[in-house]
């Protein structure tokens, strides 16, 4: 499939960043923290085109618990017809057994009708791993268990059991430039073709303590597309982002 090559090389970027990773541990983080981003592209004269992003993320830790709430929006219309429009919000709950191991359960909604869904709910419940956990590299993976509601724009609403595994990097390269990839594989036991995968790559230079700029390229492919959505879509972002 064209999407594997995509999927691979960061992989393998991660692997010879491992060796290096020799830092001790990280230092216990604030028990609040949160990111912002938001990015917009407005085109007038010939033509006319509006392109808005915004992503949010807040998290709170109490102890061995985290509790975690994200957003996404991304609009695009050129000359008055709209192509673009999808939407996420979800809620998520850590808690920490070990330095190494974890469990986690999460409730998310999203929109995205050009992909051929109207709403998809998702409940998630799963076990986290750090494979490596340093001041300059992190590597964890996840599996799961996903409950999806998908109500489509045309073929009614299904309802799929589905595995979840996903693994995360981040690299930072050093005090103004980091790295972060991430892949999610959901094979379906409902329906056994209606698997999917997803995934993103991107870099972030520090511009100050706070400020950042974020280029981003995410890859959503769906083996069994509910009518009109197509197999696979990207989506190239370049955001501006907080953090605090």
């Amino acid at each position: 499939m064209k999407f594997v090559s995509v999927l691979f090389i960061p992989i393998v970027v991660a692997l010879s960043l491992v060796a290096k990773a020799q830092t001790p541990a990280p230092t216990e983080p604030p028990p609040f923290s949160g990111e912002a981003e938001a990015g917009a592209i407005m085109v007038t004269g010939n033509s006319d085109s509006e392109n808005y992003a915004a992503k949010g993320k807040a998290a709170y830790k109490a102890g061995k618990n985290i509790y975690t709430l994200s957003g996404q929006y991304i609009r695009t219309e050129a000359n008055s017809v709209e192509s673009v429009r999808n939407w996420n919000a979800g809620a998520r709950y850590d808690h920490e057994w070990t330095d190494y191991l974890g469990f986690f359960g999460s409730q998310k909604v999203e929109s995205d009708i050009y992909s051929g869904y109207l709403q998809r709910d998702s409940t998630d419940i799963g076990l986290k791993y750090w494979l490596t956990k340093t001041d300059s590299f992190d590597w964890t993976l996840e599996a799961g268990y996903r409950y999806s509601k998908t109500q489509n724009v045309l073929v009614g609403t299904t309802y799929d059991q589905l595995i979840r595994i996903y693994t995360e990097i981040n690299a930072k390269i050093d005090k103004e430039f980091s790295f972060k990839y991430w892949i999610e594989y959901l094979p379906n036991m409902t329906r056994a073709d209606a698997y999917q995968v997803n995934t993103e790559a991107s870099i972030n230079v520090m511009l100050n303590s706070i400020f950042s700029l974020k280029l981003a390229y995410l890859l959503q492919y769906q083996n069994e597309p509910a009518p009109p959505g197509e197999y696979s879509t990207t989506t190239t972002t370049l955001n501006l982002v907080a953090k605090f």
